[in-house]
């Protein structure tokens, strides 16, 4: 990482004008289509900031945190994310892509709702309370990420490695083993059941009563 500049200001000039900014507190800044690109953050935190639709291409975030940010629609891709967390932002519509090849994000209780992560290796990740309706992971390895307290209505996985990927305690949940790689993959009961259901099987319980079985009987003897 680049030297951080002399300039200790934490506003939105210093910010634009600046190119390496290590352990300061950016809060409330209005940064809508605010073009970082290439800009150095270290141990950084930002606060109650508006960055819609800011672009982050070629930008390296280290250890840093977004708390209560509105970041709708921003444009991660080509970002260098190590330890990135993101606490109760907004993050609609958010395109998560090329980010580089060590990637370390978590989410908690943010909004999430018609974001796209593609081809991303997302071991371990985080997406605790989080809204991620209608979202779309598409050739995502997701092993061992934990999606407790998620909302995941009208999410699609494809292609996805799902290794003990924890869904348990999330809802709206339906992943197609056909389509990913689900193997030891941990989803709550009602999520069975939709699979189950899709297949076109019949639930005791769930999808009204099981079809008795009527007993063989044998061609009887002509008297």
């Amino acid at each position: 990482m680049a030297p951080p500049d002399d300039d200790d200001g934490s506003d939105l000039e210093s910010l634009l004008r600046g190119r390496s900014f290590e352990d300061r507190t950016f809060t409330g800044l209005e940064m809508q289509e605010a073009d970082l690109a290439g800009k150095e953050f270290a141990g950084c935190t930002f606060v109650g900031c508006k960055a819609q639709e800011s672009r982050w291409r070629g930008c390296r975030l280290e250890d840093c945190v977004f708390d209560r940010c509105d970041l709708t629609q921003a444009r991660p891709a080509g970002m260098v994310a190590g330890k990135l967390q993101f606490r109760g932002c907004k993050l609609m519509g958010v395109e998560w892509t090329k980010l580089g090849r060590f990637v370390n994000l978590s989410f908690s209780e943010c909004t999430l709702q018609f974001a796209s992560f593609l081809r991303l290796s997302l071991c371990r990740t985080q997406f605790v309370d989080c809204t991620i309706t209608e979202a779309n992971f598409f050739e995502v390895d997701l092993g061992e990420a934990d999606f407790r307290g998620s909302s995941l209505t009208g999410s699609v996985f494809r292609g996805c490695k799902l290794r003990k990927t924890d869904f348990s305690a999330a809802t709206g949940v339906f992943v197609d083993p056909a389509a990913n790689e689900a193997r030891e993959a941990i989803v709550p009961v009602e999520s069975a059941v939709l699979l189950a259901m899709h297949l076109g099987l019949r639930v005791a319980g769930y999808s009204g009563p099981a079809a008795k079985s009527e007993p063989r009987t044998g061609r009887g003897r002509r008297k």
